[in-house]
């Protein structure tokens, strides 16, 4: 079935039309027909303009109609694919479709293309306004193609995750709450690694980097401009940055797609299978480590010979971001593709498996263990010439990773079994006891040792720097942190042992006789 003949496509079509699209069209063409008229008053007459060039002010205008139209197609069609699909979703209209001869995949690609066309065509209009502006100032046509193609990749990137956001919120407004999540976690990771835009790989996947760089001239004498115009490098070997975003944005939109489409054949499915989640995590890992690997090359820490400017004076706090960064995508992961205990209890029903052995085959738990194993294996790069020097804070970064992990899915997995629709606010209660308490107690006592009794601390501590002090009071944290671990795995074991003694004795009752 091609798009245009799918029913759901031409329904939201026939929606937008009906909403009408004049207004907001000529909205957005009068928006980058002001800024044409801006470039058109200085070409004529520069006088009292500030700019060194037309090159100069063509971006500064053209600059102005890409954000224009990033917030109007990424953010505003994030916003109304996830609102749609929650809105159908609560008027039984999704599971309706469901129940047609439709396949799944067909049901998501009409959702996908035809919810946010309304902020397509704005961004059409946009478009073609800033083709005369990029002509009129004699700037490369590769500036236009470039930053299009990067804004149409990221939008449909961002509408795969929509599809998801709407799929698991049941309030229509969630959508622009969970997009502002996304986009404050890029501005903090951003925030941290202020100085180093080649080497986070947030600035790829949202194309910060990809478009900043179409703009940007090679200034080779200013060191500010350098770490934006120079191509990354994935363990040495450059890469053209737009092609380094089209490609993570390609290879984890085939997973939002696949999670989406069986999302929709099946509600009760996880969003990721335990593969798919492992696959997800180990890309982006070790994309990120292969980006700051030329840095230091494998020595970890000696960075006197790096090419960034902003490296070579600060290169202590570099590893202790991206490790915060693995945990937040490693907590992330665990989270996606933790089943549901129903859906556990109901095939223990259907296989007649009363042990502990259906659960940890299908429990995130054991998902913890590759996830920590995919982190070290990216990690030890860093340090495969500094071993002897610094294996001890690799080591006990690999150990804080597990742990985290471990302690995540166990509270997770708790949490749900015993508070059920209550779990989510019991999940943040312990996750602030064990993570965020104690860095508020550092505070009110004066006291760094209690800061390091989070269970953030010990892995981002001892990749700080060269001269992290406290390694021994480390790895007594992290032998506490793992009491811990023990502590929720029993609670965790009885849990699953009341839901399937339950379901064991309910089997036995309703068996025929």
């Amino acid at each position: 079935m091609n798009i245009s003949d799918n029913p759901i496509y031409l329904t939201q079509k026939r929606l937008t039309h009906r909403t009408g699209l004049l207004a907001p069209i000529l909205i957005a063409a009068l928006i980058g027909l002001s800024l044409l008229a801006g470039l058109i008053a200085y070409l004529a007459d520069s006088h009292g303009i500030s700019f060194r060039s037309p090159q100069e002010a063509g971006k500064m205008f053209y600059g102005w109609t890409v954000g224009v139209e990033v917030i109007v197609l990424i953010v505003g069609g994030f916003s109304k694919i996830s609102r749609v699909l929650a809105d159908d979703r609560k008027a039984g209209l999704w599971d309706s479709n469901r129940l047609t001869p439709m396949s799944p995949a067909q049901i998501v690609g009409g959702y996908w293309l035809g919810s946010a066309l309304r902020e397509f065509y704005m961004a059409m209009a946009l478009a073609g306004i800033g083709l005369p502006i990029v002509l009129l100032a004699k700037l490369p046509l590769t500036l236009w193609f470039g930053t299009q193609v990067l804004i149409l990749g990221t939008a449909l990137f961002f509408g795969l995750l929509a599809m998801l956001v709407g799929m698991a919120l049941q309030r229509p407004q969630g959508g622009l709450v969970m997009f502002l999540f996304f986009f404050l976690f890029f501005v903090f990771f951003q925030a941290s690694s202020s100085g180093l835009p080649r080497f986070a790989i947030t600035n790829f996947l949202v194309p910060i980097y990809g478009i900043v760089n179409l703009f940007s001239e090679k200034r080779v004498s200013e060191h500010e401009w350098f770490d934006w115009y120079s191509w990354p490098e994935i363990y040495g070997l450059a890469v053209p940055p737009v092609l380094l975003s089209l490609g993570l944005q390609f290879v984890l939109g085939v997973f939002l797609w696949r999670a989406a489409v069986r999302k929709t054949a099946n509600p009760f499915q996880p969003l990721l299978l335990r593969w798919e989640a492992i696959a997800i995590f180990a890309l982006l890992i070790a994309v990120q480590h292969g980006l700051i690997w030329g840095i230091w090359h494998g020595d970890a820490w000696n960075a006197t010979t790096s090419s960034s400017h902003y490296v070579r004076h600060h290169p202590d706090a570099l590893l202790s971001i991206v490790h915060g960064g693995t945990i937040l995508a490693g907590v992330l992961m665990l989270a996606f593709a933790s089943p549901l205990p129903e859906r556990v209890r109901v095939e223990s029903l259907r296989v007649g498996a009363g042990d502990l052995r259906l659960v940890f085959a299908r429990s995130a738990v054991s998902l913890a263990f590759a996830l920590a194993a995919a982190a070290a294996i990216a990690s030890v790069t860093q340090f495969v010439f500094s071993f002897n020097r610094n294996g001890i804070a690799w080591a006990l970064a690999t150990g804080n990773l597990l742990v985290f992990f471990l302690m995540f899915s166990l509270l997770l997995e708790f949490c749900r079994l015993r508070f059920n629709r209550r779990s989510l606010g019991f999940v943040a209660l312990g996750l602030f006891l064990l993570c965020v308490l104690p860095f508020i107690l550092a505070g009110v006592f004066s006291n760094e040792a209690l800061a390091k009794l989070s269970f953030l601390a010990p892995g981002v501590t001892a990749v700080a720097g060269p001269n992290g002090d406290g390694r021994k009071y480390l790895v007594g944290v992290t032998c506490a942190h793992f009491g811990v671990v023990v502590l929720l795995y029993f609670a965790w074991r009885r849990q699953w042992k009341l839901l399937l003694a339950q379901t064991s004795s309910s089997s036995v009752i309703h068996r025929p006789m």
